[in-house]
């Protein structure tokens, strides 16, 4: 790796061609970038102080349990297929630590890392966690997917108080899987559980609830000391002591009530300003923020508290090559953002500190390729961080320790629930388009996603037709993509993708297992139900953002909508909604009108549930067993639910109830069946289909304003069709802020 620039060599650097090098990373803007917040020159002051400290951190962002290493299409170094992975990651902490001193560093993981892949869910986070135990972090804050083996697993995993004090469960009340071989109910704790974090894990927004309460006293308690986690720690570095301030998702209780049970969560802003002075009253010199809230959030968040030095925004999964400075309104402060991607990326921030002003700094976003070899020394363990790896997953891939695995959901028996009985590196199909979920409103994937969901709907027997059901996926806007048939590769040995699919891949795009099923709703609600949906994409006030993607759609389903229009809620609407049209296999579709959803279903949840919409009826599984064989269907049929009522009691034993049927389709399986007749190609899947159209911003094309440059309707499309960080739709509606300066507003 080169050294790292000084600002200085920075400014004059930003004005040439730069050489790409083994993992130097200077990349695409990911779906965020705000053209308006990046800075041309630096407001920080460059002078060299007597009394000034060096100090680097180190930001592991967002892994998702990425172990081994996978396809990626970096911008300075193209489309490779053996990039990322945590015996990289692991190499490239070592380097930062030994270039610029141990002693001189700190090492801060933000956001989803123990969930997202086969490896990791079928063993509750187990395979990873040695991993993260050997990195020597600092502090961590959680994902929201962390939250989603079930609260069991949080507590014994991350609750200091409590790490391996609490047995899992055998009827998965509280825990999501049941696995673990020891857990059969009758293990003791210390036999039946998770490997704990030996890092420290901060939060400052989670509060413990009493689930059994009732009426008034269902009111949370947001005491301070009510608190899960320490809302702060302070770690030093080269005589620094760094406040790190922490704030977790607090997007769980929309996900599934399993994944907070006694637990309840705020934004945490509320929180901040307390936190930060406890902190400095402790002897932080700085303030480090990191946040699972996404980087729109994280922005407002700069702009309105106090005392913030630094953020390390987690969640959204942004790439972003330069640090962004954001002016807080009310002390006319700059703070620095930085986010670092996924696994295959790695932050180094290095800050210059003097009497507990950050002077100078210093980011590099640096690329995890094949160059970077995987880790074979003794720095972390013995053998280094590949053999770990290798050993803690070879049950997954072919070979001789190769075995079956089972994940349970809420209210499955042990034993029981999602199997996986194919090896994770066995090819499942090919696709000819690159696959990539970067985008906010569609994209090729989730498109084959929806057409193979419909398509395992009709297959059960259900009497639906394209007339009268469709089907939607959650259109999740994140992970590793799969290169396209065809594509050259870029890395030292060149060569060309072969365009496969592999298991494993399949359940990188879908770690989860919720239950396929049908559910019957009227056009209205649904309407309703998506116009909710977009206003939680586009907010133009970001502390209402939740989540950044539009769904995934079949085929015969086609939208238009317009991103400009404000919500259906706001008071005084005339103008309707962002829906301008709502079609099902070319008829408009009819608000009185019962259609047959096809979806997701998170286990726990009422039967009146799918994922993204709610107040259904008429709930059915399509169920069989599945047939690995690539030249064999598998037969499928109809199941009911095997309960339909009070879902969740925690005054019951078992708390939760067994909804889908023992041999449920989770969306691996849809895909993998799919895959078995279908390549995923240009002509069906490319640009040419477009199940969601978007249309031009007032003022197109002869005078376009400036979220809608390009005249395609959807906002910062400089960037591609992204998700901005201040939502779409008249400014009015977002969250502006006035500071002490006369006319300085929020944004």
């Amino acid at each position: 790796m080169s050294k790292m620039l000084k600002h200085s060599e920075l400014n004059n650097h930003k004005s040439k061609s730069r050489k790409p090098n083994s993992w130097q990373l200077n990349f695409k803007l990911g779906a965020l970038g705000l053209i308006s917040l990046s800075f041309a020159s630096l407001a920080f002051s460059p002078q060299v102080l007597a009394s000034e400290k060096e100090l680097t951190i180190i930001h592991v962002s967002d892994v998702h349990g990425h172990m081994r290493p996978h396809d990626e299409n970096f911008l300075l170094s193209g489309n490779r297929e053996n990039a990322g992975g945590v015996a990289r990651l692991a190499t490239g902490i070592k380097e930062i630590r030994e270039r610029v001193g141990d002693e001189n560093t700190l090492t801060f993981m933000v956001g989803d890392s123990t969930h997202g892949g086969a490896e990791v869910l079928f063993t509750l986070g187990n395979a990873i966690m040695p991993v993260f135990n050997a990195f020597d972090i600092d502090a961590f804050v959680m994902g929201n997917w962390d939250f989603a083996y079930g609260t069991r697993v949080t507590r014994n995993r991350y609750v200091d108080s409590l790490k391996g004090t609490i047995p899992m469960s055998k009827n998965n009340q509280t825990t999501l899987s049941s696995s673990i071989p020891a857990c059969n109910g009758s293990a003791s704790a210390a036999d039946c559980n998770v490997i704990a974090a030996n890092f420290a894990t901060v939060a400052n927004n989670v509060y413990w609830f009493k689930e059994k309460a009732v009426g008034a006293a269902r009111k949370p308690n947001l005491e301070p000391d009510n608190r899960v986690f320490q809302p702060w720690v302070i770690r030093e570095a080269n005589g620094v002591k760094v406040g790190y301030v922490g704030i977790t998702s607090s997007r769980l209780p929309v996900q599934n009530p399993l994944f907070n049970l006694g637990l309840r969560f705020t934004k945490g802003y509320n929180e901040l300003p307390a936190d930060i002075a406890d902190a400095r009253a402790a002897g932080a010199d700085i303030i480090v923020l990191a946040t699972e809230l996404g980087f729109g959030d994280n922005i407002q968040i700069a702009k309105e508290i106090e005392g913030i030095d630094v953020i390390l925004s987690g969640d959204t999964h942004e790439a972003i090559p330069d640090a962004i400075e954001i002016e807080n309104v009310f002390s006319g402060k700059k703070v620095i953002i930085v986010e670092s991607g996924e696994d295959a990326y790695l932050g180094e921030l290095t800050l210059k500190v003097d009497h507990g002003k950050i002077h100078d700094y210093h980011f590099d976003l640096h690329e995890m390729t094949e160059e970077v070899a995987e880790d074979t020394s003794d720095y972390f363990v013995s053998g280094g961080i590949k053999a770990l790896v290798e050993e803690n997953t070879k049950a997954f891939y072919s070979g001789a320790d190769f075995k079956c695995h089972t994940f349970g959901p809420g209210g499955f028996q042990f034993g029981k629930g999602h199997e996986l009985c194919t090896p994770l590196d066995s090819v499942a199909g090919y696709t000819e388009v690159l696959l990539e979920r970067r985008d906010v409103i569609g994209d090729f994937f989730n498109n084959f996603i929806g057409d193979a969901t419909l398509a395992l709907g009709k297959s059960s027997g259900a009497p639906i037709s394209d007339d009268d059901a469709f089907a939607i996926t959650n259109g999740f806007r994140f992970d590793i993509p799969v290169l396209a048939k065809g594509t050259l590769l870029d890395g030292p040995d060149g060569g060309v993708s072969d365009g496969a699919i592999t298991v494993g891949e399949i359940y990188n795009y879908m770690p989860f297992t919720p239950a396929v099923s049908l559910v019957d709703f009227t056009g209205g609600l649904l309407r309703g139900r998506y116009e909710s949906f977009l206003e939680g994409i586009f907010d133009p006030h970001s502390f209402r953002h939740r989540g950044g993607w539009w769904m995934g759609l079949s085929d015969n389903m086609r939208f238009v909508l317009d991103l400009e229009l404000s919500p259906t809620s706001v008071p005084l609407q005339t103008l309707g909604g962002r829906i301008l049209s709502m079609e099902l296999n070319g008829q408009q579709v009819d608000p009185s009108k019962i259609y047959t959803v096809v979806s997701c279903y998170p286990n726990g949840e009422g039967t009146d549930r799918q994922c993204r919409t709610s107040g259904g009826r008429n709930m059915r599984f399509p169920c069989g067993d599945f047939n690995p064989d690539l030249d064999t269907s598998s037969i499928v049929g109809l199941c009911d639910p095997l309960n339909t009522e009070n879902i969740v009691d925690v005054t019951r034993k078992p708390a939760v109830l067994q909804v889908a049927p023992n041999d449920f389709w989770v969306p691996a399986m849809v895909l993998r069946e799919h895959l078995k007749k279908h390549v995923i190609t240009m002509a069906d899947f490319g640009p040419g289909r477009k199940n969601t159209e978007t249309v031009p911003y007032n003022g197109c094309p002869s005078a376009p304003p400036a979220l809608d440059k390009d005249c395609d309707g959807v906002p910062d499309s400089t960037y591609g069709e992204v998700q901005p960080a201040f939502g779409a739709g008249p400014t009015w509606l977002g969250r502006s802020v006035v500071g002490k300066k006369k006319g300085h507003h929020g944004y």
